[in-house]
């Protein structure tokens, strides 16, 4: 019996980046189902789900390949991948669909996040992209793999919301940008990296660049609802 539950504990941890992601699948799946603004039909659904994840996955390897130029670095994945190449994806699938891209974005924004939440309990589980010792401990690190699923679990719970209320179309992709820019700058100084600039993790970088194209988007299409209100008022 302990024997079996060794088994299966070390078959789990062998296949629990795919078992993830599959749950990420799954959720992604139920999500679109419940969205109206797409009008897909369940096999659709499946398909674009499936598809999501498969797109996530090489873009997080693709992005981790171009931060070292060293193509043996195709096992890793950097999260920023994701935040950076998924939403021309998104604009190219709503071009090829005739959907808004908007409301394409906005939708899968939440994808986005319950996809990249199981590939961080991934990181738990296979021990990697963990926090820095505390000082003054022998060995207890910074929590910062698990500060940053629960900052998941709180997008999702206030940007599902948020999809359902009224709101600028669009913009719930760039505030996205901007709490995971904002929140991964400051986490980055507790976590392990090894990194050429010294104290300036890349993480770093990629975060300020991630706030920044976060914020402009974010404006440009609070202006651009300001200049429509303003053209009705003046009529």
């Amino acid at each position: 019996m302990v024997i079996q539950k060794l088994n299966l504990l070390e078959w789990f941890s062998n296949n629990a980046l795919i078992l993830l992601l599959a749950a990420g699948t799954i959720f992604s799946f139920l999500w679109l189902m419940i969205q109206k603004e797409l009008y897909l039909c369940w096999w659709a659904a499946v398909i674009v789900s499936v598809t999501h994840t498969i797109l996530g996955v090489v873009c997080v390897k693709v992005f981790a390949v171009m931060e070292t130029f060293d193509i043996n670095n195709a096992g890793n994945m950097s999260l920023f991948g994701g935040i950076f190449f998924m939403p021309l994806l998104y604009l190219l699938g709503a071009k090829l669909t005739n959907r808004n891209p908007r409301h394409v974005c906005d939708v899968f924004t939440l994808c986005m996040i319950g996809t990249v939440m199981c590939a961080r309990i991934n990181c738990i589980i296979s021990g990697c992209c963990q926090g820095n010792i505390i000082p003054g401990t022998d060995h207890l690190r910074w929590p910062t793999r698990e500060l940053e699923i629960l900052l998941y679990l709180v997008l999702l719970f206030w940007l599902g919301r948020k999809t359902r209320q009224e709101h600028i179309p669009g913009e719930i992709y760039p505030i996205y940008m901007i709490v995971y820019g904002v929140f991964r700058f400051v986490i980055e100084w507790f976590r392990v990296a090894d990194s050429p600039l010294g104290f300036i993790h890349l993480g770093h970088i990629w975060s300020l660049i991630c706030l920044g194209m976060g914020v402009s988007i974010y404006f440009s299409l609070h202006n651009q609802q300001d200049g429509k209100k303003k053209k009705k008022l003046s009529r």
